[in-house]
This record gives C-alpha cells, sequence and structure tokens, in this order.
C-alpha cells in the first residue's frame, strides 16, 4: 500500500507540474523546483547518463521533464542551456533592476536572469541583433564553447575559425570524454549536455574520490643493482583531469612500490591543465627483485574535474602495468 501510495503521490506531482508549465513556450522544464531526494527518472537508470545526471540534479541545475523522464535523447534550446550553466557554476544576477541584453526573451522568464547573467560573465552570446534565440536548439559547438569559456574563466579568443578553435581543444584536452560527437553542427542531447557539463564545470559538491584510471601496459624491467634504463609510464583517468604539472616535477609518492624499491618518477613534460593522460618518466637503480602489479595513489592536489572541482585522490591500478626486477 505504501508503494502504490507513493507511486499516486508521484504521478499527481508529475500532473501538477505538468499544469504549471503548460503556458512556458519552449521550455518544458521546471527548473524551480527538484526534491534531490527523490527518484530519478527511470530512463537514465542503467546507462552512461546517470552519474552526470543525479549529480546536476542534486544541486538543482538540471531536472527532468513534467512526465517524470529526463528523455536523455531530446535537444534543449539554448534558454535550457544556459540555465543550466548560470545554475551549474551557482550564478544568478542578483540586481533588483537587471539590465535586459536581448529583446526577444519574452515569455522567458524563468530564464532570463540565467542568460543575462551567462552573457555577463562573457560566457554566452547573442545572435545579432539585440537576439538571443532562446528558443532555438542549442548545437554541440555553442555547447562546447560555452563550457570552455567557462572553464578557461574568460572570453576565450582561441586563435583560428570559429567553432574548429574550440573542438579541437576539446579533443586536445579530452573534455569530450565518453561524448562521441559526429557532426558538431547538430542539436546538442540534454543526455551529452548533462556529461559535458558534469565533466567539465562541475562544482565539487558533485565529485567522489578514487574514480579510478589506467596504465597503458607497461612494465617497468630491470635488474636489482643495477641502473635501469629510463622507462616511461602512462596513465589515463577515468573521469578526472590533472591540474597543470611543470615538467621534471617529482611524482615519486605517486607509486609506493616505486619508491620503496629506490626508484625514481618525474614528469615527463609539461602538462597544461586538464589533460586526462600524464607520461611520466622512472629512473633509479631498483634495491630488490620483485614481479608486483603496478599501482599509483595521486593526490587530490594534482586532480580537478573541470575548473572548480577538485578531488580528494585517484587510485590507478591496471593488471597490464607491472613492475619485474630480476
Amino acid at each position: 500500500m505504501k508503494l502504490l501510495r507513493k507511486i499516486s503521490m508521484l504521478l499527481l506531482t508529475a500532473v501538477l507540474l505538468a499544469g504549471a508549465t503548460a503556458g512556458a513556450g519552449a521550455a518544458d522544464i521546471d527548473y524551480s523546483t527538484w526534491n534531490s531526494t527523490g527518484t530519478y527518472p527511470q530512463d537514465v537508470l542503467n546507462t552512461k547518463y546517470l552519474s552526470a545526471v543525479k549529480a546536476l540534479m542534486d544541486v538543482q541545475a538540471i531536472t527532468g521533464d513534467s512526465d517524470g523522464l529526463f528523455h536523455p535523447d531530446k535537444a534543449i534550446t539554448r534558454a535550457e542551456f544556459a540555465t543550466i550553466v548560470a545554475k551549474t557554476t551557482k550564478q544568478k544576477n542578483m540586481e533588483e533592476n537587471a539590465n535586459d541584453y536581448f529583446t526577444d526573451l519574452d515569455g522567458y522568464a524563468w530564464a532570463k536572469e540565467y542568460i543575462n547573467r551567462c552573457y555577463e560573465m562573457s560566457w554566452i552570446k547573442g545572435v545579432g541583433g539585440d537576439a538571443f534565440a532562446p528558443g532555438r536548439e542549442v548545437t554541440y559547438a555553442e555547447v562546447i564553447t560555452v563550457l570552455i569559456r567557462v572553464q578557461r574563466g574568460q572570453d576565450s579568443d582561441l586563435i583560428g575559425k570559429w567553432p574548429d578553435t574550440y573542438i579541437n581543444y576539446a579533443d586536445m584536452y579530452n573534455l569530450n570524454g565518453n561524448v562521441d560527437v559526429v557532426n558538431w553542427n547538430t542539436p546538442a542531447t540534454k543526455g551529452d549536455v548533462a556529461i559535458l557539463t558534469n565533466r567539465i564545470i562541475a562544482p565539487p559538491a558533485m565529485v567522489t574520490s578514487n574514480r579510478g584510471g589506467r596504465f597503458t601496459g607497461v612494465t617497468i624491467s630491470g635488474t636489482a643493482g643495477t641502473e635501469i634504463t629510463p622507462q616511461t609510464v602512462t596513465i589515463e583517468l577515468y573521469n578526472d583531469t590533472f591540474n597543470e604539472i611543470h615538467s621534471q616535477t617529482n611524482v615519486t609518492g605517486w607509486f609506493p612500490d616505486l619508491a620503496a624499491n629506490g626508484l625514481d618518477a618525474v614528469i615527463d613534460s609539461y602538462m597544461p591543465a586538464g589533460m586526462s593522460i600524464v607520461h611520466i618518466r622512472v629512473t633509479g637503480t631498483p634495491r630488490y627483485a620483485t614481479s608486483t602489479t603496478l599501482e599509483a595513489t595521486i593526490p587530490g592536489t594534482f586532480l580537478k574535474t573541470g575548473v572548480m572541482a577538485v578531488v580528494e585522490q585517484n587510485t590507478v591500478q591496471n593488471v597490464p602495468a607491472t613492475i619485474n626486477i630480476q
């Protein structure tokens, strides 16, 4: 009976929300209410979208639709995306007489302050002639451009032609993660927007530690008592990225087994912030013979998720990566 009562209440809530948002025009998402302790939309459970959708819902940056589902394959509008960005970054225009920068926001009162704030932050722009086109579907190119501007903390005038420079930047720093974009000029889906937003500009509240990574099949080999030939270890993080790390930074502390055996590990080359892959050079003279699986624990000071979120640590382990000292 309790389950039936709960289902009935959820259905009633969905009906009330549908009535409350019926006059919202292009916006069929109610951004004003979300109970983060409630059930997450059924259509993202057991999908790649769940982690990102859950994280953004928990901070009230995004919601399901009025039918209780999320519809991850559905396109979203420029107004909806601006709202997600502003809420994710906790931006809000608090002035009583806030400026209106665009003339086509009638019917978008729910999004106006967020659009204006994103514009003030130089994250998002209009489409010309004081128009914002709030009801137009946002494209993947527009999404990645805005998220990169937020991450970099400025209106990024990347050298080259738009949007190619932003797309190349995203590829270079692996900002896309598991979002595979075939055509950047097509409308972005809600699910992909959630993943990209959570990955690139997620606030600290969304971050969990120990999310893991992998080595790329490296074996550290040599003979006890003899200096080894310098060898490179490559680490790829699953969900997190690195802060800026300068070349020759000593990271021996990441590898307890290497340190115990008298080996040194340093960053092989300069690593700009946002990279998920780091190359580490291992040198030294091993003290004793050993054959064991390589493992690394990376301190949170070296790690970031997006621009604002720092994880506590990240444990990396994969069987193909071993220490094999004879």
